[in-house]
């Protein structure tokens, strides 16, 4: 008879010693050349500071991937012995992102820029020190763009702004020209570099909240539900027959639901006619999806992929410093980027804190192509 258990060692803390030796050249001190040489060790990924790579890769994980606040790992870290406080760990996570984290999270953008399709949403957030002199109770943003599932190259960029404004948009996705997936919100519409397609999931959600299982809005969601069930069908088609099998049923389908719309008349704000009058102000943003294969029905991928964001709001709740917010949305655009390309987290950042403060990539910027998620090198390393 045999029986199997599973043993948990705890994680342990090693120090590591650099040790620089020096050499002389007897025979050139004779002929008084410079005569002493000395071996260069690593250089450090924080100066004046005993956090290794590895440490702080394990401190953006815990917090980013498994929404631990600082006071929390402040005990945890404790019982490995390490004496650290929440502020230290705070200081930590600002600089090595400003130093070694920001450089791939432009290069993610720019790559997020030569796209065609890409997916958008965004969510409330708190800045303590505000520096536009509004209060602290006041709404930030996080927004999220990324790139759609068919892209080889999956980019999930998080940004954080002190407005909702549409200027943040334009800061983002200042060199792209295609379509984007999002909700209603008017910041999207009109402008000259977007094709916006709306959300369908969101027009389905507006007429299931506006009545129960009978009644017109009950008939406005069956409407989206028989939409979604065509996609389910098409779904794994290439763009072109997707498309062709869209404009063969899905059209016809689409245009019983605006004819049926349209026979209401004016309702007063009651929640079907909310939703009547949402889904009418967005017909030609909803119909989009009909002439190009390659989008979707819904948003629901930034939809997914900004729930990360918002639980861990829950856990840490705000940030005390623009510096801090933005070093959020970096940690989280390098964790979630390297997990939708199918990299460990943990081993990427502990590669890149290792590697980028010994890499001369402010001469020479095309070293960090290697460093995003995935290049070969990373591939075959963090896979």
């Amino acid at each position: 008879m045999t029986r199997e258990e599973v043993i948990f060692i705890p994680a342990t803390l090693k120090k590591k010693v650099f040790i620089e030796h020096s050499y002389e050249c007897l025979s050139c001190r004779e002929s008084e050349a410079h005569s002493i040489k000395r071996a260069q060790s690593p250089k450090p990924v924080l100066q004046r500071s005993f956090a290794g790579p590895s440490v702080l890769a394990w401190l953006f994980h815990q917090k980013y991937e498994l929404g631990l606040p600082l006071y929390r790992q402040e005990k945890e870290w404790q019982q490995y012995g390490l004496q650290i406080s929440r502020k230290t760990m705070s200081n930590w996570i600002i600089r090595s992102s400003q130093d070694w984290l920001e450089p791939i999270y432009g290069l993610l953008r720019e790559h997020l820029n030569k796209e065609d399709v890409i997916h958008a949403d965004e969510t409330p957030y708190q800045i303590l020190k505000r520096p536009d002199g509004r209060p602290a109770t006041s709404d930030a943003r996080i927004w999220l763009f990324q790139t759609d599932e068919l892209c080889k190259k999956s980019v999930i960029y998080y940004y954080s702004s002190l407005t909702r404004a549409r200027d943040n948009i334009e800061e983002v996705l200042s060199s792209y020209q295609g379509y984007i997936h999002c909700d209603g919100y008017s910041a999207y519409q009109n402008m000259s570099n977007l094709q916006v397609v709306a959300c369908w999931a969101h027009v389905r959600r507006k007429f299931f909240e506006a009545g129960d299982d009978q009644g017109m809005a009950a008939i406005g969601k069956n409407y989206c539900d028989r939409l979604f069930l065509l996609e389910k069908q098409f779904k794994h088609l290439p763009p072109s027959k997707r498309k062709k099998q869209r404009q063969k049923y899905s059209l016809p389908l689409l245009t019983e639901f605006w004819n049926w719309l349209s026979s209401f008349p004016v309702l007063a704000k009651s929640k079907l006619g909310v939703a009547i009058a949402y889904t009418q102000r967005l017909k030609a943003e909803l119909m989009a999806f009909i002439d190009d294969g390659r989008l979707v029905l819904s948003n629901n991928l930034a939809e997914r992929n900004i729930r990360p964001l918002t639980i861990g709001r829950k856990n840490f709740m705000f940030s005390t410093s623009v510096a801090g917010a933005k070093a959020n949305c970096v940690a989280y655009t390098l964790i979630a980027t390297a997990k939708a390309n199918c990299l460990n987290a943990f081993k990427y950042l502990s590669l890149l804190f290792e590697h980028l403060p010994n890499l001369d990539f402010y001469r020479k910027p095309e070293l960090l192509e290697e460093y995003l998620p995935w290049s070969d090198q990373m591939q075959s390393v963090c896979k």
